[in-house]
């Protein structure tokens, strides 16, 4: 089998607050400096999730970043947020602020800033647009805009106590643009969760449990509402949100559809207006894939990723999981990909149809990256696929 290499589906990026400034409307120019005055009064750092062995570089600087991620063997990279302007939160990649023009003007500058930084790689980096659902023809045209301008998908937005829940059918028109623009929809983890204070080891792993929860709430709702069934080539990746609870949340939604009429006939009151017909797992397995990062055996055992008997019984295989690195977050396995990599080569039932899959074949297909474009590099920078005893061809 010839070279192949790492398209890392988990990667962050911003600009640096002289960076985005660039990209704010002039209108709005009085407003960002005195948001950047009040963070540097803070002493708040220009940099969100950042592991400080990297340097605050590694969020903007494309030539350094592009060598660092070589480096690991990443031919190619889904990029999402790391801090936006006008941001109300160190970790706030959103846009929550009290002002809903200040937070569209962040998000706007943020795509506009992520659109030259992928440019400056074509077709190595596959950009999530920020795009909120309050006014869906806004997103529609947002989402329009971002397929026009490089952008690889849109990053599902934060489901707020305001906002539209994910299965009103005034949102179909973003699904539809989405599907028209054949840009899948990321769910990355912890997106719409509380933001958590006084900061601390209690808030950081309230957050750490329940993250999973906040970024799951779009599968179920989407699955109920009938989202899957009217637009049955929409793509959902659920990216970092962790994969332990995806098994057992399925499994409870179609446990509850298949209640009878001997529950006091309230399965036929709840499913009445019931606007889709297939099982949640089959929608599941249809529309969505699982982005594991950072990628390690404590998210998910690695055999079971294995394709091939059993199967069917799976919901997370080879046939939707994908790799991410997750850099330069301070969680990254930045450093040690190649034993991930090793590991993931090394474990009894994973074929090198398996690993292919895991590591480049997936994240090409959903994200649109062509490999023909990226064989040059994978060549220089990629690696041979082991052969252990325990790999079948």
């Amino acid at each position: 089998m010839g070279r192949t290499a790492i398209i890392s589906v988990d990667g962050h990026v911003r600009a640096s607050r002289a960076g985005y400034r660039e990209h704010i409307e002039r209108r709005y120019l009085d407003e960002y400096d005195a948001w950047v005055r009040a963070a540097e009064d803070a002493g708040t750092p220009d940099a969100g999730n950042l592991n400080p062995a990297f340097g605050l570089d590694a969020q903007w600087d494309s030539d350094a970043r592009l060598r660092a991620v070589e480096s690991e063997g990443v031919v190619a990279e889904v990029l999402f947020p790391n801090g936006v302007p006008f941001q109300t939160g160190l970790l706030d990649d959103a846009g929550r602020g009290a002002d809903p023009e200040l937070n569209r003007q962040g998000r706007r500058a943020y795509n506009r800033w992520l659109a030259e930084f992928c440019a400056a790689t074509p077709g190595r980096r596959a950009g999530q647009a920020l795009v909120s659902f309050d006014d869906v023809d806004e997103a529609v045209g947002d989402i329009h805009w971002a397929k026009e301008h490089g952008l690889g998908g849109i990053m599902m937005p934060p489901l707020g106590a305001q906002g539209p829940f994910f299965f009103e059918r005034t949102l179909d028109p973003i699904w539809a643009a989405c599907v028209e623009d054949e840009l899948p929809v990321s769910q990355h983890g912890g997106t719409g969760a509380p933001v958590y204070g006084p900061g601390g080891f209690a808030a950081i792993m309230t957050l750490a449990i329940e993250h999973s929860f906040f970024s799951g709430r779009s599968l179920w709702q989407m699955i109920l509402g009938g989202v899957f069934e009217r637009f049955p080539d929409l793509r959902v990746v659920f990216v970092e949100t962790e994969v332990h609870w995806i098994e057992p949340a399925i499994a409870n939604v179609d446990r509850r559809l298949e209640w009878d009429d001997d529950w006091m006939d309230f399965a036929k009151f709840l499913q009445r207006d019931r606007a889709f017909s297939r099982a949640a797992r089959d929608y599941w397995r249809s529309n969505c894939y699982a982005g594991i990062s950072p990628f390690h055996p404590k998210q998910i055992p690695l055999d079971e990723l294995a394709a091939g008997e059993g199967v069917d019984a799976r919901l997370i295989t080879s046939e939707n999981a994908m790799f991410g690195v997750d850099y330069p977050h301070f969680e990254s396995i930045f450093g040690s990909t190649s034993e991930h990599v090793a590991n993931l080569l090394g474990t009894p039932g994973i074929t090198h149809d398996d690993a292919q899959s895991i590591l480049f074949d997936n994240a090409a297909e959903i994200y649109g990256f062509d490999r023909a474009h990226l064989q040059p590099h994978i060549d220089r920078v990629g690696f041979e696929l082991a052969t252990p005893t325990n790999l079948r061809a």
